[in-house]
């Protein structure tokens, strides 16, 4: 079975039409396992906030960021509830195509402690769009598809990371996929 990682920006989350937009969306695809990486949203913005406020380390603010993202894919699986929690990436791909939502803490925490390859830096420079590509990399997934609130133009990953539309780890971390998409889920 086909694998698609989808990052859903927290950036979109405030919109009161995010299920039916994203139902549409995931409709319109090719049948394949997918899986929802959904971002920390205004919840990570408030622990940027409070670092710059109380000072404590990067690494503080990136785990409690990956958390964020866990209670955010929480939220979506409550309006999105023919999904599926996923908290290891071995499910996917097995039998019948499904939707699931990666819980990131539960992710991370495995992929600190497992993986190989170096571990993702724990900094600013890495958000819910170079964890959607690792996850995407450990899932053997077909694509990543990176659902926005703006379109990406036709720039290269770099470009798109200097411009802050993606986080600086991204061109890194999206390195080994064979296929990566931009979308803008909110201008449709």
């Amino acid at each position: 079975m086909p694998v698609r990682v989808v990052k859903l920006g927290g950036s979109l989350l405030d919109m009161p039409d995010l299920a039916s937009r994203l139902r549409a969306w995931n409709a319109a695809q090719s049948p394949c396992d997918t899986v929802l990486v959904v971002g920390g949203g205004k919840l990570a913005d408030t622990i940027r906030q409070a670092q710059i406020q109380h000072g404590f380390s990067d690494s503080v603010a990136h785990w409690l960021c990956v958390r964020t993202m866990a209670i955010q894919g929480e939220m979506l699986l409550a309006i999105l509830p023919e999904a599926r929690l996923l908290t290891g990436i071995a499910a996917v791909g097995r039998g019948a195509s499904r939707l699931w939502i990666l819980d990131a803490w539960h992710f991370m925490r495995e992929d600190d402690r497992h993986h190989t390859s170096a571990p993702l830096p724990e900094s600013w420079d890495v958000t819910s769009d170079s964890i959607a590509a690792r996850a995407a990399e450990l899932c053997g997934a077909d694509e990543l598809v990176l659902l926005k609130s703006a379109p990406a133009d036709e720039r290269s990953l770099i470009e798109l990371a200097e411009s802050e539309y993606v986080d600086r780890f991204f061109p890194e971390a999206a390195r080994s996929l064979n296929r990566v998409r931009f979308v803008d889920l909110r201008g449709g």
